[in-house]
């Protein structure tokens, strides 16, 4: 049953009047003569994959705290298949993958987070699973194999679309996971205690969520797709584009749903891709919140067709 928000917001404390993201550093106007800038963050990091489908457009990240540990996700295949690389974190700018696992139809096309109490892996459901927009998967990462120990675990019901990547993703603390799911055209963010999957074992949570609420329309406007959702434990971010054209949106909400800082004009690597002829594709992919740093993840796919990297660039969370 639906549970009264203020239950909730005990465990996280007040946020300050202080926005979280530097706008100056994340939006300009595409014809500026000035570019939007890294701040104080670190430049960014390049991805070099291997595995299936390792020059396909990458889609997704996540962050292990526990093992050191950077995870990326894209599909291989039709039907499409999951394929996770796995990543040492080190000072370089450039990453080269540490291995890779073998594609699976269980993982689905955007969106992985891992637990940060057990440093088990979720991810959107993948095309082996009927209506995979309703469900999340639960699963151990195995180099050069298949995932183990894998779990279906439903999250929202027939009155959602079937189709939509629910992209999982937990607070810092473990204790809540977020899914993105959509109501008659409308996208909404529901939380869950994570401890119903963690100690209870469920597999079905439809109904046992503490709260749920729609995302501004403005969003997903001139068919922008919803491509990345995470959170700090105070802030939860989303991350939108409209493919190869124009700026893209970030969206900022606090848990009780109210928008906190809305971006329509993030140029964030526009300038730098459309300097370089080696790069024609520029569109974000994912996001992930670096607690330990306070930083931001921004995932982007760059380069041409067929031959595409991965490039993070690394925002200041402001505290």
């Amino acid at each position: 049953m639906k549970k009264l928000f203020s239950i909730l917001t005990r465990f996280y404390q007040p946020y300050s009047v202080t926005v979280p993201l530097n706008t100056h550093h994340l939006e300009q106007k595409m014809d500026s003569p000035h570019f939007a800038s890294l701040g104080d963050a670190a430049e960014p990091i390049t991805l070099l994959r291997t595995g299936l489908g390792n020059q396909h457009i990458i889609q997704g990240l996540a962050i292990d705290h526990r093992q050191n540990m950077l995870y990326t996700t894209h599909v291989e295949g039709h039907p499409e298949q999951g394929v996770i690389n796995r990543f040492k974190f080190h000072s370089s700018n450039l990453w080269s993958a540490q291995d890779a696992q073998k594609p699976s139809r269980l993982i689905g096309h955007q969106g992985i987070s891992v637990d940060p109490q057990t440093s088990f892996m979720f991810a959107s459901a993948g095309s082996a699973i009927p209506n995979k927009g309703w469900y999340i998967l639960k699963f151990q990462y195995m180099p050069h194999a298949e995932p183990i120990n894998t779990q279906v675990i439903q999250v929202f019901d027939k009155r959602y679309s079937k189709i939509t990547n629910t992209m999982p993703t937990f607070t810092p603390d473990g204790k809540y996971l977020l899914v993105r799911g959509n109501n008659h055209k409308r996208n909404v963010i529901r939380i869950f205690k994570s401890d119903l999957i963690r100690q209870k074992k469920l597999t079905d949570l439809c109904f046992l969520y503490e709260d749920e609420w729609p995302i501004d329309s403005g969003f997903t406007q001139d068919r922008c797709a919803f491509q990345g959702l995470s959170t700090d434990g105070t802030y939860i971010y989303l991350l939108s584009d409209n493919k190869n054209k124009g700026p893209k949106r970030i969206y900022v909400y606090d848990f009780t749903g109210k928008l906190i800082q809305k971006m329509d004009q993030v140029t964030l690597g526009h300038f730098e891709a459309s300097s370089s002829h080696a790069i024609r594709y520029w569109e974000p992919e994912g996001l992930t919140v670096d607690s330990r740093n306070h930083q931001l993840y921004i995932l982007y796919t760059i380069g041409n067709s067929g031959q595409f990297l991965g490039r993070i660039y690394r925002i200041k969370i402001n505290t």
